[in-house]
């Protein structure tokens, strides 16, 4: 948890919401795990489902597309990114984000509801399942926008390294224990 998670825990929700999202901007960490690990591999079952459906073609023994195996792929991807980034998100000190991951989480939920319901057709299932893709990749970006872990700049306040049981520069007489 960063310091400014602490300190920004009365602040305004949608000034949390934009430090967030503006800081991992320029961070490059941040953009190869958001396009590898979440929009490439993690929605990669939707990815093979999505192609599977549009390289349908109908024949005498399956006159109609089958949309088990794409409702299947978007509530779980919608899930699987979704669901860990909420709950991360509500284990911060910060009331605002707690607020935020009750909001997103009914969305995550309610999208996942809808990409399985047998009575949505093919658009619509099209249609809730990129919704719910976007909210899940939004609650990561929320979740992980200020995670030290994406930042590439060096922090001015961050130990610089060394032996440890070196003296240190100046002197200690004016310190007092």
């Amino acid at each position: 948890m960063s310091s400014s998670e602490v300190e920004g825990s009365g602040e305004h929700p949608w000034a949390m919401i934009g430090r967030r999202l503006k800081h991992p901007c320029r961070q490059w960490t941040f953009y190869v795990v958001l396009v590898l690990g979440i929009l490439i591999l993690g929605y990669f079952a939707v990815w093979i489902e999505v192609a599977r459906v549009w390289d349908f073609t109908p024949t005498t023994e399956q006159p109609e597309l089958e949309l088990q195996g794409l409702r299947l792929a978007y509530a779980t991807a919608i899930l699987a990114v979704g669901g860990p980034c909420v709950m991360q998100l509500g284990l911060t000190m910060n009331k605002m984000a707690i607020l935020a991951s009750f909001v997103l989480i009914f969305f995550v939920i309610w999208l996942a509801y809808w990409v399985t319901n047998a009575q949505v057709g093919q658009w619509g299932v099209h249609a809730y399942g990129v919704v719910g893709l976007i909210v899940a990749t939004f609650a990561w970006w929320l979740a992980n926008g200020e995670d030290e872990l994406f930042q590439d700049r060096a922090k001015p306040g961050a130990p610089s390294g060394g032996d440890p049981s070196r003296g240190l520069k100046g002197g200690s007489s004016g310190v007092k224990v």
